[in-house]
Formats: C-alpha cells, structure tokens, sequence
C-alpha cells in the first residue's frame, strides 16, 4: 500500500512511518564454549545445543493478558527474557510460543522489544526453531544464558487470543467504526486507503457476510476517541483475520483519528420476499452469493437468533415453502445447532447435511413486537393496550382497533375471547407520552397479535389521549389447538391446573367432542379430526363430551395426565374457523398464487373459471385493497399442493371466497395456480443509479411506480431502504432533482433509527404528486 508521507507522520509513530535499517548480524566471541556441538548459522563461530531436560515455565509480559508481551522463561527460579535477531523470517519460534500457552495463532510477532526492554537475565537466544516443538525451550539454541543480542532485541508476540475486533457505533455488530482491542483496550484502525479488499476481511470475520461498504468513519459513524490500534492495512480480501493482512502500524499508540475506517457489511442472514425484512425466506451469506436454507435444518432457536441478528425483535414462526416468493438456486450445505442466546447466526455450531435432501425452503416470520399488556386494571385482563418494541412500552392508538384484533390480544394474555372494545381515552386513561401509531389487521384465528397485518399510521397523527382499551372476559379457555396454522387447528391439549396442559390420546374421539372444541374457542365447526402420531408429552385418557355441553369443562375427565411409555396417537382438529387464504410465492402478501387452508391443509385454487371479481374478492379478505388483475399460473407458478376447485361464482361483493356460491364443479383442466395482484401490493426500488443499492427512491402501489419526495423525508429513511433491499446498514439520503418530470407517491417519511423496512416507517397519504424544487430522494452509498 502507497501513502504519502505527511500523512504516515500524522497517523503512525515515526519508526513505523520510516523505513528501519535491518540490524547487523553479530559474531560469536571468541572462546566461547557449548556442548554437543551443532552447525552454527553463516556469520557465527560457535555451535548450537538443543534443548535440556527441565526446561521452565514461559509467560508473557507487558501486553494486558497472558496472550500477549514480552516473551520470558524461567530458569533456576529466575526470569528472564528472550532475545532475538530478525532473519528468522518465520518467526516459527513465535507459533511456540502461542500454541505452548494456548492462546490460538500468532498475530504478530516482533524482536524490536515491542513491548519494552526487560532489564535482569536474558536467558535464551533461540534459533531455528521449527515451528512445531512443544516448548520454546526445545529450539536449538546458544545454552540458559549464552547469547548474542541485547535487551533492545527483546522478543514480544501477540496471539489471536488476545485480540478482538468489533464495529462500533453502527447500532449493530455489522456496520460501525473498525475497533481492535490490544492490551486490554479498543482502539480504532486508522488508513487513509481503506478499500473494499480490506472490509471484506472484517466482515467475513465477524460472520457479517460480505462487505457492503468501506467508509471513513468520521463521515459515518464518528471519529475514536482513544487509541490507534492498527495503522496502515493492505488486505487481499481473502484472509482468515484482519491480523493476517500486511500490517506496518501495530499499536496501541496516541494520534490523530482523521484516518479511522469503518465498515458496512450486507450481513450473514436476511429474510427476502416477505413486505419488509422481517419475515420471508431465510438465505445466508456463503462467499460472496446468497443461498437458501432449507426448512428442516432450522429451529425455532435458530428463528430467534435470526431474528435478533436482524433486529427484527422475537421469532414467531418457522413455515416452509409457499408462504413467501418462491426461492430458486443452490442451499446451505448442512445446518445451524443454535441455542437461542447467540447475537448472529454465523456464531451458531453448524450440523451436518441430512442424507435425504431438501423438503424446501425455510422461511421465518420475525415481530417487532417483544410484549402486549393491558395497563390500568389489577385484574391484567382489562385496560389500555400497551405494546413493547426496542424495548420500550408505549400506549396503541386506537385508530383501525376493532374486535379481532382484541379477540387475538385477549387469547394470547390467557384472557379469553374479547367481552367488548372500550370506547378510547375512557376509564383506563389516555396514555402518557406520545401514542404508537400502529395498526393491527387481524383476522381473529392468529395466535399472537404479531402474526397479524400491521401499518404504521402517517398523517394526521394521533389524537392525543386516543388510546385503544379492551375489557376481556377473563375466563382463561380450558383448551387450545397447538402446532396447526392458527389458535383453529392443531393438536388437541387440555388444561390439567394452571399452567398445564395435557395431550389428549386418539381412542374412541369422534366429531360430537370435535364440535365442543370448535365451539369453545370461537372457531366454527369441526370441518376434520384425525389422528397425528404421538409426541411422548403428557397425556389424558380421554374426554367423554356428548356434544350439547358449552363448555368442555363440563366434559368428564378420565384418569388423571401421565406420560405414555410409547407414543400412542393423539388427537388433531381442524375447525372452520382455521379457513386462511394467502396469496404464495409472489414479491409480497398482496400479490401472488392464490392458497387456501381447508382440512388442515394449503391447497391451490383452480383456474378454471378464474377472473377479476374472484381476485377482488381475495384482495378484500386479505384487507389488500382492490383487484388490479387476476393472472393464471403463468405468472406465480401453478403451486405444489392440493386442487381447490370451490372458488366459482363469485360476484365480486363478497367478504370471502367461502361466501361464493358454490356452483357445479366443471373440473379443473387447466390446474392450478389462479393469481391476485392487489392495489395495496407495496414495492420499492432504486433507479437510476449505478447499481442495485443507489438511485432514486421508487414505490410501486396501485399497479405504478412514482418516485419518493425528498421534502419531509428523514435520513434514517435511506437506512431502512438498504435494509429492506438486502445493502446492508450504508445509504445517504440526498436530494436530487429530476432530470426528466417524475411523478411521486409519497412525501414525508419519517423513519426512524433502527427501522428496516420502509412499511414500518409513518407515511403520509398514498397520492400521485409532483415533488418540490427540492427534488426526488435519491439514495447513495
């Protein structure tokens, strides 16, 4: 690496900014003496010994922990210090050192006594070492205390143990200020030639994926304010550690922080075809491609690592294939062994492939959500509904707060069903502070209030005191259905005592107990009950209902729970209320193949018969705004799963695809695959610049796309932008005029530090209109 002078002089310490005169070689005196005489390297009279029985022990000295310093051994219970001249370019002798300590890999190693001159014994003075002898002591050398350097050749060495690298002040652990700890302290790394070659090794270190962006920090993310750690760096892009790259400046050392660098890295994981970057298909970072992963290699301690790395709060679901756009190209090789508690993914211990292939993709649904209560009420099943995101409670606003999305809140408090809404700003208060203004879109069936829809409101804004309140029943439901696609189906379990739940066993089960089911968690009728293999977990013998009862409570319980010594049978039930509709392997929830969930099952829908009042009727359910076009299978693919050929009929004013009337069944010739693209389908891009990751900010709603105004917009919107398009944590937001008149969607976006998708940032009212002299939002890098 070339740099100018004055700029090595204001960055390094001068014997790092000037080139050092090597040192001479120095003779052996004459008469000296040595046993067991071996050939002496060019330039010595003498002889070599190897090393003697006893040798002692060996510490490092002066660097902050026992993983780095001034190399010394104890001889005759006295210390004393190694020294060494520089022709051992290896510095073999340095590998010794660090695997005898177990302290990982040599970092650095120096015989310029980089960490200060020692001033009793120098005891040895090794030559030739071969790297892999067990102690330093077994080198050749002169003899205990026969040498022919001084203490200003002191040896010092630096081991990968000892030190660490992080980004700091990127709001996360994959973009920020390049720090380097040594000696116990984070400095920062300081070069005035900071390039792409040398952020790929930082990230690819941190399991930060490939690099996005190599930035000076103080443009970024601000200037150090302690030492310099590293100065100088050349990397080729392809080394295990940033200490593997050639190095001229090694500290710590005082000087000026102009020159710190930093990083922005694309990270290891990401979720893509979902509306944001929190819930979609799971694809990690292997070289510098992305590949998928597939479904039965991830658990849900993997989901809350990805999640967390993501900053997308707590993981609600691991799904397979069809949720999200359809994945193509190569899969991770093997899987991820998580605990739960790591900070990213790539930290995880790896399991090996499974022999029988890929069943599809994995796909991860993330919430911002972290925690929902209810505030004002000791009773904790009434009041004013609070939220926590980023680890702050705030009070919901109650605009778009209606019955199902209490029935859902209530349900997941172990509430019960909702009793009714309470009117805003009422008995349980307004709130303190400013109100969040999220709204939730549920359906009612949803086992957690994050699984549901959601929007951020823009303007007008909130009125103050306007809090959403809810007043449930209270009544804890003695039964769930767990392991299904929603609270409507799934494994049968029934509360034992508080907190217990038990499982309930095949036998004589038949539809007339199904329908107390059904009818107890509001969820219809039983439209099927079967038997999935057990799972080992506690178990009831059986219920004995005959079907008038309204409650199953009131159903004899036989026996007490016990814990099968097989895995008999257990009861499964689907009921009416679990009917889903989802539009699959699309760029978002609002376009895509049309899915039903009969029977406990995804099927896709026919065809035959297919047209524009079908897709508005789908659009509405999914509370996606109106039909824009009802393509075939050509567009999203003709799905995997089951016929549904009921979808005929509709008018187009329907609530549902069920409330069709149901025709006579034609057949279904031309398969599947039926399409919706709703006018509510949300899409961004950046256009017009020189790549993927800059230009002007686009967004496609009502089937076009209008540019971004920069008028209004904050700067944290650029950030969020290059989340959500998988460009990692960079991005300026700058305003640019048009060359050419453009018409715009939106103006006044106001995301917010930390956001990653611009869906989850206030906007102001969808509108076509022209941007002021200001000019489009144009994102850089």
């Amino acid at each position: 690496m070339s740099l100018l002078a004055p700029v090595a002089h204001q960055l390094l310490p001068p014997w790092v900014a000037q080139p050092r005169p090597r040192p001479q070689t120095q003779a052996t005196p004459r008469g000296s003496s040595c046993s067991r005489p071996r050939p002496a390297p060019p330039g010595f009279c003498g002889c070599l010994v190897p090393a003697e029985p006893g040798a002692g022990e060996l510490r490092l000295v002066g660097g902050g922990g026992r993983c780095a310093g001034r190399v010394e051994v104890k001889h005759d219970g006295e210390w004393g210090s190694v020294c060494l001249y520089d022709f051992d370019w290896e510095a073999a002798w340095a590998a010794v050192v660090c695997r005898q300590l177990g302290c990982g890999r040599v970092a650095r190693a120096s015989v310029y006594a980089p960490f200060g001159e020692a001033t009793g014994r120098i005891w040895l003075q090794p030559f030739f070492c071969q790297g892999n002898e067990e102690k330093l002591q077994d080198c050749p050398h002169f003899g205990w205390g026969q040498h022919f350097c001084g203490h200003n050749r002191d040896v010092g060495v630096t081991c990968a143990d000892a030190v660490e690298l992080r980004l700091a002040a990127g709001g996360g652990p994959c973009a920020g200020r390049v720090e380097v700890k040594l000696q116990g302290r984070w400095g920062s790394v300081g070069d005035d030639n900071w390039d792409m070659e040398d952020a790929e090794v930082v990230c690819q270190q941190l399991g930060c994926g490939s690099a996005a962006g190599a930035y000076s920090a103080r443009s970024r993310f601000g200037k150090g304010d302690g030492p310099i750690s590293l100065g100088l760096v050349d990397c080729r892009g392809d080394e295990v550690t940033l200490w593997d790259c050639e190095i001229r400046g090694w500290g710590p050392y005082a000087g000026i922080h102009d020159f710190d660098t930093a990083v922005a890295c694309q990270g290891f994981a990401r979720l893509v075809g979902g509306d944001g970057a929190c819930a979609g298909r799971l694809e990690v970072r292997r070289g510098r491609a992305w590949v998928g992963v597939c479904k039965d290699t991830v658990d849900m301690e993997a989901a809350r690592v990805v999640c967390r790395e993501l900053g997308c709060g707590q993981a609600l679901a691991v799904l397979g294939t069809g949720r999200f756009e359809a994945g193509t190209g190569p899969f991770w090789e093997g899987g991820f062994s998580c605990t739960g508690t790591e900070s990213l993914l790539a930290t995880c211990a790896r399991r090996p492939a499974r022999g029988q292939g890929c069943a599809g993709h994995a796909s991860i649904i993330c919430s911002s959500y972290t925690g929902f209560r209810l505030a004002g009420d000791s009773s904790g099943c009434a009041g004013r509904v609070e939220v926590e995101a980023g680890g702050t409670w705030g009070s919901l606003c109650a605009t778009g707060w209606d019955l199902p999305d209490a029935h859902v809140l209530c349900r997941h408090l172990g509430c019960g069903p909702s009793a009714a809404i309470v009117p805003p700003g009422g008995s349980f208060g307004g709130g303190d502070g400013p109100l969040r203004p999220d709204t939730f879109g549920c359906g009612g069936s949803e086992r957690h209030p994050g699984e549901c829809p959601t929007a951020v409101l823009g303007e007008p804004a909130c009125p103050p005191g306007h809090a959403a309140a809810v007043n449930c029943s209270g009544m804890a439901e003695p039964l769930r259905l767990v392991e299904g696609e929603s609270r409507c189906d799934g494994r049968l379990e029934v509360a034992t005592s508080p907190g217990a739940w038990a499982r309930v066993p095949a036998g004589l089960w038949d539809a007339r107990r199904s329908t107390v089911v059904c009818q107890q968690l509001g969820c219809g009728v039983p439209e099927k009950v079967h038997a999935v293999p057990g799972s080992g977990s506690a178990a009831l013998p059986g219920l004995r209902c005959n079907g008038s009862e309204e409650n199953p409570a009131w159903c004899n319980v036989s026996g007490t729970a016990t814990t099968p010594t097989g895995s008999p049978e257990e009861v499964a039930v689907v009921c009416s209320g679990s009917r889903r509709v989802r539009l699959a392997g699309g760029p978002g929830r609002c376009a895509g193949r049309v899915e039903v969930y009969v029977e406990g099952t995804w099927a896709t829908v026919c065809q035959e018969n297919w047209d524009l009042p079908h897709a508005t009727v789908v659009c509405r359910q999914l509370g996606c705004g109106t039909a824009l076009a009802a393509p075939g299978s050509a567009r999203f693919g003709p799905g995997t799963g089951p016929l549904w050929p009921e979808a005929v009929g509709c008018a187009g004013t329907e609530a549902s695809l069920w409330d069709c009337p149901a025709l006579a069944r034609g057949g279904c010739r031309r398969g599947g695959g039926a399409g919706a693209e709703c006018s509510e389908h949300r899409s961004l891009r950046l256009a017009g610049g020189s790549g993927r990751c800059s230009g002007h900010l686009e967004v496609r709603y009502n089937g076009t796309w209008g540019r971004v105004c920069a008028k209004g917009t904050s700067p944290a919107t650029a950030t969020a932008v290059c989340w959500q398009l998988g460009c990692g944590a960079g991005g300026r937001l700058v305003a640019a005029p048009a060359q050419a008149p453009a018409p715009a969607w939106l103006a006044w976006v106001g995301c917010e530090e930390g956001t990653r998708s611009l869906w989850r940032c206030p906007l102001a009212p969808w509108r076509l209109q022209a941007c002021s002299p200001g000019g489009d939002a144009h994102v850089t890098w």
